[in-house]
């Protein structure tokens, strides 16, 4: 079977670049990334408007676009190629969430906000390759309601979000709630990362007032299921990060000369080349896979996610490291962007799971834990 964008796709991905060209532009993401909050509301406010960028997985009901994955990971794709400063991974993850949660009052109160472009959200929840771990914060009912206290690291854009979707602590098991970020005993505060262009924060919780966000006791299964949406998604943006750095290398040995020839005649880089180039269409073909299996064969996506999310990491890592390789001294100046690149790959490969979390996961999932016990 072969997988291929429709021509829709294609004229969505020449739409999404034309606008990125415009606001992710090199200059642009070197301003986005040292401003205060990381990113320009005004930027994320023309993704919202020109490309429906917050909406295009919220349900039509809720005042969204109503598509699947597939057309999500062209954006994602195109996002990771311009390095885009926005709250797209970390809004998109918490929309997820509340989808999946099944809860149809959360999701008529937060999902229109969302999917305008007026609200920016983010999930506060451990979202490692060791999933089940208990959540930090704990709950508390608090008569028709409830309270959360306790400290999540690792929010992604936490600083900007305006509002969290948490996972605590219940008698009943890990559970979900929303929580409004100007809501009383919240606190947030930076977390340093090697990358500048996308922001972390801890989120500390002092009895904040709660709303449960689904059953109680069902976090898991809900975050297991989103989180797989999510690495698929990651897995386009590194897809993105992996092709440009790849164009960036290639483009850079046609043109370098060094004694008397462009350096891409030297057979070392071109074997440097031709490895990346590997490792970036299986990477394509794992990402192609994962969205097209969130839509059409959503039982099948933990397995799916978990080869997208190894292989599209390794690939986006080597793609970025070797690119700064090819261009020598170069390459490692602040001034060239090909660091930014390789800080970007760099973390976004711990995001939800390492790629060897990754593939224990796979092994749990295709039952080789339970063969090597036996």
């Amino acid at each position: 079977m072969q997988f291929r964008f429709d021509p829709e796709h294609e004229q969505l991905r020449r739409s999404v670049r034309g606008l990125l060209g415009d606001v992710a532009s090199e200059e642009a993401v070197r301003h986005d990334m040292a401003s205060e909050g990381g990113w320009e509301p005004a930027t994320w406010r023309r993704l919202c408007a020109e490309l429906d960028a917050a909406a295009l997985i919220v349900p039509e009901e809720y005042g969204g676009g109503g598509f699947g994955l597939v057309e999500l990971g062209v954006l994602f794709r195109e996002a990771g190629r311009s390095l885009l400063c926005a709250p797209l991974l970390s809004t998109t993850l918490a929309t997820l969430v509340l989808l999946e949660s099944g809860d149809t009052a959360a999701a008529a109160a937060h999902l229109p906000g969302i999917a305008s472009g007026a609200t920016t959200a983010t999930l506060a929840a451990r979202a490692d390759g060791d999933r089940r771990t208990p959540p930090a914060p704990s709950a508390a009912r608090d008569g028709d309601g409830w309270t959360l206290s306790g400290r999540t690291t690792w929010v992604l854009d936490g600083s900007t979000a305006g509002l969290f979707v948490v996972s605590a602590r219940t008698p009943a098991g890990p559970s979900l709630f929303c929580v409004d970020a100007g809501a009383p005993g919240v606190r947030v505060g930076a977390v340093e990362t090697v990358d500048p262009t996308r922001r972390v924060a801890h989120l500390e919780l002092s009895g904040a007032p709660a709303a449960l966000l689904g059953e109680e006791g069902d976090a898991l299964a809900v975050l297991g299921r989103a989180l797989d949406a999510t690495v698929v998604l990651l897995a386009s943006e590194q897809v993105g990060v992996a092709e440009w750095c790849l164009e960036s290398a290639t483009g850079y040995a046609k043109t370098r000369v060094q004694f008397g020839r462009p350096i891409g005649s030297f057979q070392a880089v071109k074997h440097k080349l031709a490895a990346v180039l590997l490792e970036v269409e299986a990477a394509t073909s794992a990402m192609m896979y994962g969205l097209w299996v969130a839509d059409r064969r959503p039982a099948e996506l933990a397995e799916v996610a978990c080869i997208a999310g190894s292989t599209c990491g390794e690939a986006a890592l080597l793609a970025a490291g070797e690119n700064i390789q090819v261009h020598g001294g170069m390459g490692a100046t602040w001034e060239h962007p090909a660091h930014l690149y390789l800080r970007r790959a760099t973390v976004s490969r711990q995001l939800f799971g390492d790629p060897q979390a990754h593939l224990e996961r796979l092994a749990g999932h295709i039952g080789l834990r339970e063969q090597e016990r036996a």
